[in-house]
């Protein structure tokens, strides 16, 4: 019963095959980035930030509602910086918080339940009024 096999593996991918040279090259690469961001304070803040954002109920709310204020216009694209009115993506996002109000409901914390209730308000008159513009 302890008949002893032995067969080897060789992986014919050259996808994953990858030289000494490769490996070397690709290394000194990251190790210069590295030390050019060492150097730069912007890339350490930024970097510190996204390792240290806490992410919960409130804050994917308030993501929301950010994006729902770019779509009316009362916030600037971080894309592009400039301000528009796109009220088919604003009424999306304000039917998304609305969705998640009535699926979450009986399970937040009164903090939440009011974030939630208080963002939906204030999103849906600013939306109501700017229909009201384009539509004059």
């Amino acid at each position: 019963m302890s008949e002893e096999s032995s067969f080897t593996v060789k992986d014919r991918r050259t996808v994953f095959q990858e030289t000494n040279a490769e490996k070397s090259e690709r290394s000194e690469t990251a190790e210069a980035k590295k030390a050019t961001q060492a150097e730069d304070p912007a890339s350490k803040l930024a970097e510190a930030t996204v390792q240290h954002v806490s992410v919960n109920f409130s804050s994917f709310i308030l993501s929301l509602g950010t994006s729902a204020l770019i779509h009316l216009g009362q916030e600037a694209d971080p894309a592009s910086g400039k301000t528009s009115v796109d009220l088919p993506n604003a009424r999306q996002v304000i039917d998304l918080l609305t969705l998640l109000e009535e699926k979450t409901r009986g399970n937040l914390t009164p903090e939440e339940k009011n974030l939630v209730q208080q963002l939906l308000y204030t999103l849906r008159m600013k939306f109501i009024s700017l229909e009201q513009d384009h539509h004059v």
